[in-house]
């Protein structure tokens, strides 16, 4: 795990969904490494000179940094979806809605807990495969020539339709790591680009999360006293999202996101939701979320699928970028 401040500073998870404003991410970025971090006197500090863009409750949108050789991703912290149906219920409706997430959440944090934990040398790779749209996932089906002309902030060619990626990130950070996509109506568009670059926090760095739920939940609270607190529970999803779908090849890191996330307000379960990929499950929604949203879990088995805006069809260890892990 990386002990340079500077470094670890440009590890922050990249999320959810919904955009927020660069000035947002700004900030959810510094105090949250601050918490991650906090054994270091120094912290890097962020630029403030980034334009501000107004709050809107819109879908996550994938902003590209590309240069010549390589190509960067920053994804804007995501503001987690949930439908506010619920909103005006009388409370003794409301803490049992809640009380049904708290009993869920304890079957998937023991089913997760049971889990093999998968061991990965620094020279490997951490395998994601996914569903989703274009925006959400990020996937641009511009030419090689146009990603390398590309400077500065961009953002990804439209496609209406569904797409699958592959993204490759090498287990230290160190390496570069590599994305795939193609889309699922038409296998003719595809994309391929080089990952420069961290954009989520290093599977070394999961390993090193604390595993007790109350000090997971602690280190990503390290924004709060900048929210309300009713906005308590979307942050804290938000960045519990940022890292979920590697935590699932650490049991006991995957049990207690789940753990956590029962002891916060506004968390209740959703029957018979989809999620990006059309499977079927049991869902969890979250306080102040968009209409629709949810964590989908398989009803049976209890296996994290992914949400109902990005499904998460495999993830594993490769030898290599590029290559898919077996099984």
């Amino acid at each position: 795990m990386t002990t340079d401040p500077q470094e670890l500073a440009e590890l922050l998870p990249a999320p959810g969904r919904p955009v927020l404003s660069r000035d947002r991410h700004r900030v959810l970025k510094e105090h949250l490494m601050q918490h991650i971090t906090h054994e270091h006197d120094t912290i890097h500090e962020q630029s403030s000179t980034t334009p501000t863009a107004p709050r809107r409750p819109a879908r996550r949108r994938l902003v590209l940094v590309a240069a010549p050789l390589a190509l960067a991703t920053a994804v804007g912290l995501g503001v987690v979806a949930v439908d506010n149906a619920r909103d005006g219920r009388d409370g003794t409706a409301a803490a049992a809605d809640h009380q049904k997430a708290v009993k869920l959440l304890d079957r998937i944090a023991l089913a997760a807990a049971d889990r093999t934990t998968l061991t990965a040398r620094d020279d490997q790779f951490i395998y994601t495969k996914s569903q989703g749209s274009a925006a959400e996932l990020g996937v641009d089906f511009s030419s090689a020539a146009e990603l390398a002309g590309r400077k500065g902030m961009f953002t990804p060619k439209p496609y209406n339709g569904a797409v699958r990626q592959e993204q490759w990130d090498a287990v230290d950070g160190k390496a570069d790591g590599l994305r795939k996509g193609v889309a699922v109506a038409d296998p003719t568009q595809k994309m391929e680009m080089d990952m420069n670059g961290v954009g989520y926090l290093t599977f070394r760095q999961l390993q090193a999360l604390p595993t007790d739920p109350d000090a997971l939940l602690k280190r990503f609270s390290g924004d709060a006293a900048n929210v309300s607190a009713a906005r308590r529970t979307e942050v804290v999803v938000e960045n519990l999202g940022a890292i979920v779908d590697e935590a699932t090849l650490l049991p006991d890191l995957s049990a207690a996101i789940y753990r956590a996330l029962a002891e916060l307000p506004g968390v209740n379960v959703v029957d018979h939701v989809k999620d990006a990929a059309g499977r079927e499950g049991v869902g969890l929604t979250f306080k102040d979320a968009p209409k629709g949203y949810a964590w989908v879990f398989d009803s049976s088995s209890l296996v994290y699928h992914g949400t109902t805006d990005a499904a998460l069809l495999g993830v594993g260890v490769a030898d290599r970028a590029g290559e898919v892990p077996a099984g």
